[in-house]
């Protein structure tokens, strides 16, 4: 059936189509049906609401996993794969081009790349270009915005634009380093803005933001201008790089770098609002209520009031500004809460929780491996997590016998973690025995795995392979919520591990405010309460269903 594309056809349509479509046999077209049924029911619509074309229902693939939909990523690659070739056939999505054997030109290029896979990322690109009559010196900017359409129109697997981003990264590192005459490709180099460097600013201002840096530091004990105690490394670099963002955007609004010979210069109410204005339109913002808004213009009214003490007319207009970013929501984000709600569903409750015993069992099978002590290592991280949840700072930076403490009784070792108070965000110092379940992994890691990380000796419990020293947390953070999303499909950062245990803890025990206050060591009661309001609202309600509804039979779970 020819390629029309239509706009409003769902995979209803295709269904329909596919009975009527002669060149099947009742096999092949039961297992095709079948394909797109199993894909509405992993997203939980009806095929009428599901489009066809490829772009949109890409974006609704994409959050099909494996894990929660209860199959195998091979099963589900095989349904994708059935459901593409169904739109195919009925001519709702473009037609597969032709294989076409490179060329002496491409084989030439390709015998060039330093890897398989790297041969196997030019393929379509290379039969792409084949079917157009493109040599290897056709390839530029132009040709991939159309090779990348192209693949718009006709995946439903993996995205168009990360494919052409890891093409040009690797198609430019090999006509780097072969000298090849061809043409360097562009990308998109991040997600992330990059501001401009301090050194961009006059040296006068450079001295003067590193002075203020020392101030809050208490680099001289003689200075009283300072913070009545000083500020920790990780608030430290939180204000330089608040400054940052806010001079890099005043920069990008037009103002000249080397106006800017002092703070006072930089910081004044007309100065902010324009820079705050930039970063709103770069970031896609409609209005001002936002945390990273806010966040700098905290550190700018810090500024204000302590260092510049700008005189009451000044430093209200910026006062002001502060609270017109303020968010409208208090308490935990919205991406938070989002992520929390995974935890409705019981079954995602037990993936993670049994998420270390099933990644230890995997490392146990195949012993002396560095692959499987890293396994073994991030059981342990996730174990802990859920045991003591603690910052990533704090989990990355443990260490034996300073930090994890053995205790010996008979033939069984439990551990327990202690982290000094001047070492936590809050000053709250952490002081936990852990549980018989957690002090196995970790008594198993400690004596089969964790040698097997770097030869450097040292005390670190996550060491790094090349010095033995504490891994980076935003590393090993990042590694947690890949490996979790990978064996679960749940997007649960290291963070989120607080608001777990107080979410579950509070689902068992509705109102207990001051249990989770301390288990999270949070100061004020307040805090707790308004973090975790919602979840005595979704109790409230839950009760309600119980007692109400369920009496006149409106209670149907």
């Amino acid at each position: 059936m020819p390629f029309d594309k239509k706009s409003s056809a769902t995979l209803a349509d295709a269904i329909v189509a596919l009975k009527a479509y002669p060149k099947l046999t009742e096999i092949r077209r039961r297992d095709m049906i079948s394909s797109i049924n199993r894909v509405a029911k992993f997203l939980n619509r009806a095929p009428e609401d599901l489009p066809t074309d490829a772009p949109t229902l890409r974006a609704q693939l994409a959050g099909i996993h494996p894990a929660q939909a209860g199959i195998s990523a091979k099963s589900l690659s095989n349904i994708k794969t059935d459901l593409s070739k169904a739109l195919q056939l009925t001519g709702y999505l473009p037609p597969a081009a032709p294989k076409t054997e490179p060329d002496g030109a491409w084989r030439a290029f390709l015998s060039s790349c330093e890897a398989k896979h790297q041969v196997h990322m030019f393929a379509r690109l290379v039969n792409y270009c084949a079917q157009q009559g493109g040599e290897p010196d056709a390839v530029d900017d132009a040709l991939m915005s159309a090779f990348q359409s192209y693949l718009d129109a006709h995946l439903l697997g993996k995205d168009p634009a990360k494919i052409c981003k890891a093409i040009a990264q690797a198609w430019n590192g090999i006509v780097k380093r072969k000298n090849l005459p061809l043409t360097y490709l562009s990308y998109e180099k991040g997600g992330q803005h990059r501001c401009r460097a301090l050194t961009t600013y006059p040296q006068s201002l450079q001295d003067e933001i590193g002075a203020y840096l020392d101030r809050l530091r208490h680099a001289s004990p003689f200075d009283d201008e300072g913070p009545d105690e000083p500020l920790r490394p990780t608030s430290l670099r939180n204000i330089e790089a608040h400054l940052r963002q806010y001079l890099d955007s005043l920069a990008g609004a037009g103002t000249d770098p080397q106006t800017l010979p002092s703070l006072a210069d930089a910081i004044t109410a007309n100065n902010i609002k324009r820079a705050f204005a930039a970063i709103m339109k770069r970031r896609g913002l409609t209005e001002p209520k936002d945390g990273g808004l806010h966040n700098i213009s905290a550190t700018l009214v810090a500024i204000a009031r302590h260092y510049l003490k700008l005189p009451e007319k000044e430093f209200d207009a910026i006062q002001k500004i502060k609270k017109m970013t303020t968010p409208a929501v208090k308490g935990m984000s919205g991406k938070n809460r989002k992520r929390l709600g995974q935890f409705h569903d019981w079954k995602n409750v037990v993936r993670l929780l049994s998420l270390p015993d099933t990644l230890m069992a995997r490392a146990a099978a195949n012993p002396g491996s560095r692959t499987s002590a890293l396994l073994a290592m991030h059981a342990v991280a996730i174990s802990i997590l859920l045991s003591c949840p603690m910052r990533a700072k704090n989990l990355a930076h443990l260490e034996l016998d300073e930090n994890v403490i053995a205790h010996r009784n008979g033939t069984q070792t439990r551990y327990s973690i202690r982290v000094d108070a001047e070492d936590v965000k809050n000053k709250e110092h952490i002081e936990v025995v852990l549980n018989p379940c957690t002090s196995r992994l970790l008594h198993s890691y400690i004596m089969k795995h964790r040698h097997l990380l770097t030869s450097a000796n040292g005390p670190a419990l996550f060491p790094m392979k090349r010095n033995g020293q504490p891994r980076d947390p935003g590393n090993l953070g990042s590694d947690i919520k890949s490996l979790i999303y990978r064996e679960t499909g749940l997007k649960v950062h290291a963070h989120l591990f607080r608001h777990l245990a107080g979410y579950l803890y509070l689902k068992e025990r509705p109102g207990d405010f001051e249990t989770v206050r301390r288990l999270l060591k949070h100061k004020r009661l307040e805090t707790t309460m308004t973090f975790y309001a919602d979840l005595s609202n979704q109790w409230a309600h839950e009760h309600y269903d119980k007692v109400v509804l369920g009496k006149w039979g409106g209670n149907h779970g």
